[in-house]
């Protein structure tokens, strides 16, 4: 009985000790892994490194703040480099306006507000030499290298010189003989409308197409004739 008694303590203290061993085992194994993964975290983002990033975020914030800043005084970059508004019915009458200029280039913006944003904008355009327009009280008008005259005060642009603009409004009647002609890009791509108004709505087009060849047209008196990149013939 006491060999039985002195067996089984050995088998007991054995067990224990296997245990001890497996459990200290499995500690080591946790404490190893996770200072594997500190010293994994500090080599991947080193105090100059994480220093570099708070900078960059910093510096990221304070570009956002100014570009928001920005937006909010100037709203969408439609604004002409002459900041000069007119505002219609104040500045000048309303009504129907040539708009000529003696550079190669010129530009107009008619807006609800002197500083318009995308949405404020009601027709704007770049041309070459004149165009027409159409303003109405509480319009602001913004102008650049052109000078805005009346309809009735307005210089007639002849047939002969038509040719020699390629980005141009025209009045049939005024400026070109009602008719049938021909209009073809200059390169490419041109680009050709006839409207009942100067202004550019839905309602008032005819015709307003981008043109790879020519094509051909008739005019009526009182139309306004646009053409960009284009040429124009009669047709005899």
């Amino acid at each position: 009985m006491s060999n039985k008694t002195t067996l089984f303590s050995k088998l007991k203290f054995l067990i224990m000790g296997l245990l001890f061993l497996i459990i200290f085992g499995i500690v080591i194994g946790l404490l190893i892994t996770v200072a594997l993964d500190s010293k994994n975290a500090a080599a991947q983002n080193p105090p100059s490194a994480s220093k570099e990033i708070a900078e960059i975020e910093k510096e990221e914030a304070s570009i956002s703040e100014e570009t928001i800043s920005l937006e909010q005084e100037t709203g969408e970059v439609t604004k002409p480099i002459d900041d000069t508004a007119l505002l219609i019915g104040r500045d000048l009458p309303s009504g129907v306006y040539k708009l000529v200029s003696d550079m190669p280039t010129a530009f107009y913006r008619i807006s609800m507000t002197p500083q318009a944003n995308f949405i404020d904008i009601k027709d704007n355009d770049v041309f070459s030499k004149f165009t027409y327009i159409k303003v109405e009280d509480g319009d602001y008008l913004t102008l650049i290298d052109a000078d805005a005259i009346p309809l009735d005060e307005a210089p007639v642009t002849s047939f002969e010189n038509i040719a020699t603009h390629k980005n141009a409004k025209y009045l049939v009647g005024k400026d070109i003989s009602p008719g049938s002609y021909t209009v073809y890009p200059d390169d490419k791509y041109g680009f050709v409308e006839v409207s009942n108004e100067p202004i550019n709505t839905p309602s008032n087009i005819i015709l307003s197409s981008y043109i790879s060849s020519p094509i051909s047209i008739n005019l009526v008196e009182g139309q306004f004739f646009k053409i960009s990149q284009s040429k124009i013939t009669l047709n005899q």
